[in-house]
């Protein structure tokens, strides 16, 4: 049972919260305040926060499931977490996560001749985890030996080798209590957002300063000889201008002994060509749109940027909802994806 609130916007909050050790279901709908959902593109696992007014016969504990569908939108499933009272006893502050958080165990694997999606498969069968391949990859990643590594930064690698060695951008989400392996590209939301259509604050940032280089430096020790042989592409295959701008942005970085020459080059200049550029930040505050979370692809139209406007498609990579007192707005950071 949803409820309405009316502060200028109607919404509809359907919250529910089962008691997984008595198996029991609560509407939780109009007893919930201070409503925050957050979710990244990569690393850390949705997050959804609250206030709850203690009501009779309500009783729960850790590991209990909690769901939010906001104006017919499936926003966030996941498990509490963590219950905090103050003074004021009647209110428990819940923290929950989705399903991404048990990607935080660690395990040791071996991969061989496997892809994302199929490293990503193996690994949430194994953990009991919900989830489906909504896209493939076509990219068999290189061999790789895990020991006692988080489950995330496995899937991670892969991700990021698919990306680098075959410019296909997948993302590992959770959507409402399943796991996907999913192409950024199938996220198109179809929304315009803009500082005349719905945007109220922004921050705009240019900088070198982070997951910029223009040098990639590759090693890998040679097993038979006892050398360290070393592979090095730089910004002087496409003039050295980003050289001559900044300097050396260095990243050195190890690859598996099995790789080839070939491989090994493929790597680097893929490598080069992701990081080789100055990175542009738009943080956005606007109103609540609830389809839109992390990985979210989305239209923004900006007219003055101070450098520059901007007409583009636009990826979310960090996306937080705030709801509460008859308000939803939400707080996106963002990078440019495709060209418009």
């Amino acid at each position: 049972m949803g409820y309405q609130r009316k502060c200028g916007v109607s919404m509809s909050i359907y919250a529910t919260l089962y008691d997984n050790r008595n198996e029991k279901a609560y509407d939780i709908s109009e007893v919930i305040s201070n409503l925050e959902i957050s979710t990244k593109i990569q690393d850390d696992p949705g997050k959804c926060t609250f206030d709850l007014i203690k009501c009779d016969g309500l009783e729960f504990w850790e590991g209990a499931t909690v769901s939010i569908v906001y104006n017919g939108v499936k926003m966030f499933r996941g498990f509490v977490f963590s219950k905090k009272r103050n003074k004021d006893v009647d209110i428990i502050s819940v923290t929950c996560y989705d399903q991404l958080r048990y990607l935080k165990n660690k395990d040791s694997y071996v991969f061989e001749n496997m892809t994302s999606d199929q490293i990503f498969s193996k690994i949430c069968s194994d953990f009991v985890l919900k989830h489906r391949v909504v896209d493939k990859s076509s990219y068999i990643c290189a061999p790789r030996s895990n020991d006692a590594t988080i489950l995330y930064d496995m899937i991670k690698k892969a991700l990021d080798d698919t990306l680098i060695n075959s410019k296909q951008w997948f993302i590992i989400r959770d959507n409402f209590g399943v796991l996907e392996h999913i192409n950024i590209y199938s996220l198109q939301t179809g929304i315009m957002l803009g500082d005349e259509s719905g945007i109220t604050d922004f921050t705009y940032e240019t900088s070198i300063d982070k997951d910029t280089y223009n040098q990639i430096k590759l090693y890998r020790d040679n097993q038979t000889s006892g050398k360290r042989e070393i592979f090095i592409v730089n910004d002087t295959i496409n003039g050295g201008n980003t050289i001559k701008a900044w300097g050396i942005l260095q990243m050195y970085e190890k690859v598996d002994e099995k790789l080839n020459l070939a491989q090994i080059e493929q790597k680097a200049r893929g490598m080069l060509s992701l990081y080789n550029n100055t990175k542009r930040s738009l943080k956005i505050e606007a109103l609540g749109v609830p389809n839109v979370c992390a990985g979210s692809i989305f239209k923004c139209s900006i007219k003055d940027l101070g450098d520059l406007s901007i007409n583009r498609y636009m990826l979310v990579t960090a996306c937080t909802h705030k709801i509460g007192n008859g308000v939803h707005t939400m707080e996106l950071e963002t990078e440019v994806i495709i060209n418009g």
